[in-house]
């Protein structure tokens, strides 16, 4: 099937199903051929992110400030010059009419506190979008534990729960050694809205200073 809005360079987020979660992977079109458009191979926790063949995914994209999305599945896999894998389309791109999936670099300090605590702790806020983040933190946490993190934006500092979906350790990474990918819960529509205005913003600034 061809393509008529996917670009070499254009920045995409791919979404694979493993064990009923959702997990979002950052990449971009590093090329396109006759019948099938070629992806950086992602990565997850710094590591690259293993896909099989012939599965199932959905590519994410962002294309005149509208949101869409495309279904497609891995048909190629490659590991020289670069890695990469080759997909085909499988339907023709469809608006998306939420803009949560969009993942955006953002690297602040934060607090968070496990719900069986009193404490907060300091953590550092890797990535985030209006449905989850990347949490870099110095304790190991459960998958499915319920957190409460102390979200700074622009113009205010937000309250909000989520859920530990991964966690892995980085052995390299002394201070707050800990990947923790979260899912937010009980998020009400103005922090949501709030937290994709924060994205969006935090992506045009990395825009004009040509980091994406």
């Amino acid at each position: 099937m061809g393509n008529n809005s996917l670009e070499i360079g254009m920045r995409v987020e791919i979404e694979v199903v493993r064990d009923d979660e959702k997990i979002i992977l950052p990449t971009k079109v590093e090329d396109l051929g006759e019948d099938r458009i070629y992806l950086g191979m992602p990565f997850l926790d710094g590591k690259l992110f293993f896909l099989e063949s012939d599965e199932p995914i959905k590519i994410y994209y962002k294309k005149n400030d509208c949101f869409y999305f495309v279904r497609a599945k891995v048909v190629e896999k490659r590991y020289a010059p670069i890695p990469i894998i080759g997909v085909i389309l499988l339907a023709p791109p469809e608006k998306n009419q939420r803009r949560d999936y969009f993942r955006v670099q953002v690297i602040k300090r934060i607090r968070i506190r496990p719900l069986k605590t009193e404490n907060w702790m300091k953590a550092f806020l890797m990535d985030l979008s209006a449905s989850g983040a990347m949490i870099y933190f110095g304790k190991e946490l459960e998958k499915g534990e319920v957190i409460e993190i102390k979200l700074p934006l622009e113009s205010r500092e937000i309250d909000i729960k989520a859920r530990v979906v991964r966690i892995a350790k980085d052995p390299v990474r002394r201070v707050h050694p800990y990947n923790i990918g979260v899912q937010f819960i009980d998020l009400k529509d103005q922090e949501r809205d709030e937290i994709i205005k924060f994205v969006l913003a935090e992506q045009r600034k990395l825009r004009q200073k040509g980091y994406i």
